[in-house]
Parts: C-alpha cells; sequence; structure tokens
C-alpha cells in the first residue's frame, strides 16, 4: 500500500515537473516573441519598455507595417490592454501624398498643443452619438498625439513628423491619465531622432496635457486669450473658439456671430504645415501658393491669406467662411464684410508670428 502511495506521489510530481516545464519554456518563449516583435516594429523605432507601460503586459501583434519613401508605420495590439498605430514620416515627403497628410485635429475638437517643449498636437475625436463622456476612448474612436521634429545632424534629413494614434481603456477626460496617451509618440521621437541622426532638440517629458476643445465651449470673442486673441470683435463677430498657443505647428480659431453659427475658421501653419498646404493637391488661384505672400479675397472668393518668415520656413495664415446653411452661402454681403475679414485675418496672423518669433505677416 505504501509502495502505491509513493509511486503515484512521484507521478504527480513527475507530472508538475513537466507542466512546469512547459509553461516555463513556453512562458520565456512568448516572452521572447512579444521583445522581438517590439524590437523590429516600425523598423526598430519603438522603446520596447514604454509601449510595454502604455499598452499593457498582454501577448503583442504587430501589423501593417510599412516602410519606404521616407514613410515608417506600423500597428501594435496587446491581448487585453491598448493599440498603438505609428506614423514615422520624413518631413520632405509632406505634400507629395494625400495619406501622408499630417494631423491637425477633429472637425468638431480642436486639437490642443502637447506643450513641455515639443512642437506637437494631441486631439482626439468626440463620439458621434449617445455619450455623454464625448472623449472617451474606445474601439472606434482613437486619441492622436503628433509630434514634429527639426533635426541638426548631419542624417540629411530637415525633420520628421511622429503621430501615434493610442486606444486605451481609459478616457483622455482624465487629467491624471491623459498623459500616457502621448508616452508612446514623445519616446518614438527620441528614437527616431536617435537612430536618423537627426540631433532633434526634444521636449520634456509630458505630465500634464489639455483637453482638446469641444466646439461648444466657445467663449466671448472680446475674452479671447489664446489663438483668438487680438482679433476684433466688431461686425457682428461675438463668439471664439479657441486653444492656448504652447507653440503647436497648427493653430485654430473659429469665429461665430451672437446666434452661434460660425462664420469663419482662421488657421495658422508652421513649418512642415504650411509646407504641405502651401504645395496643395488641387491648384486654382484661390489656393496659397508658394509665388504670392499675400492675398485678401473678393466676394467671389473662397479664402484669404498672408504669409510671415520664420525660423524654419514660410508660416502661413488664412481666414475662409463658414456655412453652416444654405442662406449663409451669400456672406459677405458688404465691403464691410470683407474689410472685417482683412482686419480678422491681419490680427489674428500678428499675434499667431510675434508668438512663433517670426516676421510681421506680408501684406498685399
Amino acid at each position: 500500500m505504501r509502495r502505491t502511495v509513493l509511486r503515484a506521489v512521484a507521478a504527480l510530481v513527475a507530472v508538475a515537473a513537466v507542466v512546469a516545464g512547459y509553461l516555463l519554456v513556453h512562458g520565456d518563449f512568448q516572452r521572447w516573441s512579444d521583445e522581438s516583435a517590439l524590437d523590429g516594429a516600425c523598423d526598430g523605432l519603438l522603446d520596447r519598455n514604454t509601449v510595454r507601460g502604455v499598452l499593457g503586459p498582454g501577448d503583442v501583434e504587430v501589423e501593417h507595417e510599412q516602410r519606404g519613401a521616407g514613410l515608417v508605420a506600423c500597428e501594435v495590439h496587446v491581448s487585453d490592454g491598448g493599440t498603438a498605430t505609428i506614423r514615422v514620416l520624413d518631413t520632405a515627403q509632406v505634400g507629395q501624398r494625400l495619406d501622408d497628410t499630417l494631423y491637425t485635429g477633429s472637425p468638431r475638437a480642436l486639437a490642443v498643443p502637447v506643450g513641455h517643449g515639443w512642437t506637437g498636437l494631441f486631439g482626439a475625436a468626440p463620439k458621434s452619438f449617445g455619450s455623454n463622456d464625448v472623449f472617451r476612448a474606445d474601439e472606434d474612436e482613437k486619441v492622436t498625439t503628433s509630434l514634429v521634429l527639426k533635426c541638426t545632424g548631419d542624417s540629411g534629413t530637415d525633420g520628421l513628423s511622429v503621430t501615434v494614434e493610442t486606444t486605451l481603456d481609459t478616457s483622455p477626460d482624465d487629467s491624471a491619465a491623459r498623459p500616457a496617451f502621448a508616452r508612446i509618440a514623445t519616446s518614438t521621437a527620441a528614437q527616431a531622432s536617435r537612430k536618423r541622426h537627426c540631433g532633434a532638440k526634444l521636449g520634456k517629458p509630458v505630465s500634464s496635457l489639455g483637453l482638446p476643445v469641444n466646439e461648444d465651449e466657445y467663449k466671448p470673442l472680446g475674452t479671447a486669450d489664446g489663438t483668438c486673441s487680438g482679433v476684433p470683435a466688431a461686425h457682428g463677430m461675438a463668439i471664439a473658439t479657441e486653444t492656448a498657443r504652447g507653440g503647436a505647428p497648427h493653430e485654430t480659431c473659429r469665429l461665430a456671430d451672437a446666434g452661434l453659427s460660425t462664420r469663419y475658421v482662421l488657421e495658422a501653419d508652421y513649418g512642415p504645415y504650411a509646407q504641405e498646404r502651401l504645395l496643395g493637391h488641387e491648384r486654382d488661384e484661390d489656393t496659397p501658393d508658394t509665388g504670392t505672400p499675400a492675398h485678401y479675397r473678393d466676394g467671389d472668393g473662397r479664402i484669404s491669406w498672408t504669409t510671415a518668415k520664420c525660423h524654419d520656413g514660410r508660416a502661413l495664415f488664412t481666414l475662409r467662411p463658414s456655412y453652416e446653411k444654405a442662406d449663409d452661402r451669400t456672406y459677405p454681403r458688404d465691403d464691410a464684410d470683407l474689410a472685417y475679414e482683412r482686419a480678422a485675418l491681419t490680427a489674428f496672423a500678428e499675434r499667431s508670428a510675434k508668438a512663433h518669433a517670426c516676421s510681421a505677416p506680408a501684406t498685399p
């Protein structure tokens, strides 16, 4: 009887040892596989520890890898964790292809500056229907961080654009959780600058971020202190929707009348963002171009613009009317409207250019 018990115990111990050995070997293999996948993803431009820290400890899957024509891209999924889609673009390629368009934010939620010494934008698309949490990140929505690096090294590259779309099981509504959405972008920017011999000046760790500005977060134009500051509150324009400036490469100011109908959208673009707008994909006489430093529209035109000289090239400032209703298409109605447009664009461009240490904007 005793021998039978001892044999049974020995058999159980042996089975347990085999199972433990299998699990150990399998776990080691999975860990090695995950580390190898992260180290090779996006041409080796990811920081494995940062990606793990943000997306979680689960099994890793990397897909949709792209390389070539100045673009590196990939998508990282972590089982029971988050997802990140990463794009690193040589800014010399900006404007060459439609699918390489730089991130400017959602039409319904203005992206805010990343700040902390970074030139970049942080944004999220609000849910369309049925959610009190309009910025909740879920499987249908992504929170985006987009950074621009100015290269100073001997790589032959003028700059890099790093854009990361991140989906987590937390919301950017939570200010404490918000910086996590930017960590993969900042770590990838640092890796890309080092491995591409870019020598860019990097920002500091992102410890706080503003929430993207929803379209209904307006204020009286006379109290604007961000991207709409200095724009005259006259000729029916009473309401502003704006963000802080904070060194962002793309700025937006929306002007509305007392009835909250948006009348104008003012935008400022710097570096590769201005390069993309000036190159354009559809050429016509009403589109900003490199040969015309400033242009004010007439009653039939669609856009006004002016430019300024900056340390990273030419900046572009535009004003376009917004047609929210069919009867708005008759706007502007008279010379006074056009005169206001000129004053609004001039004020917007002057304030923005000064904040970016650029020259005074051009005049016709």
